[in-house]
């Protein structure tokens, strides 16, 4: 994965229009409504593959956890429902952006398809304060290409 895939997974997330108004960041989510955080949670090579040539190809799959801050009064089933609409919401726009090829690339091979998918929404927990903590879950699958250097 390339260095700058944090960076640009937060520059895509900021267009969804479910998180408009949002202030995401690279860490997590603030106590104020209206905050989000992304962080990586780890990468796991699904399948290793070397050529004759020496190049090794690697399918990866990337965690990341969004988590977001709602404002979600106790007792406020109209304010839960719609956070929770926010987050389905979320989902399928990632969807539609993966399949129309618009997500952020993170592997090296430019020719293997990849895949982004936001899976697992759910409240995370509500605060008498207020507010109320949601996580989504983000997967990347790419392929990273190595190719041994014999200079």
């Amino acid at each position: 994965m390339n260095d700058t895939a944090l960076p640009a997974l937060l520059e895509f997330l900021a267009g969804a229009p479910a998180l408009q108004g949002m202030a995401l960041r690279a860490e997590d989510a603030g106590p104020a409504p209206g905050t989000g955080g992304v962080w990586p949670r780890g990468v796991t090579v699904l399948r290793r593959r070397a050529d004759v040539l020496g190049g090794t190809s690697l399918r990866c799959r990337a965690e990341f956890l969004l988590r977001l801050c709602l404002p979600q009064p106790p007792g406020d089933a109209a304010q839960a429902a719609q956070n929770a609409g926010r987050l389905l919401a979320l989902q399928a726009w990632v969807a539609a952006q993966s399949a129309a090829g618009r997500a952020p690339r993170f592997g090296s091979d430019p020719d293997a398809p990849e895949t982004l998918a936001a899976a697992a929404g759910r409240l995370e927990r509500a605060d008498p304060g207020g507010t109320a903590r949601y996580t989504l879950r983000l997967l990347a699958e790419y392929t990273d290409f190595y190719k041994e250097d014999t200079a």
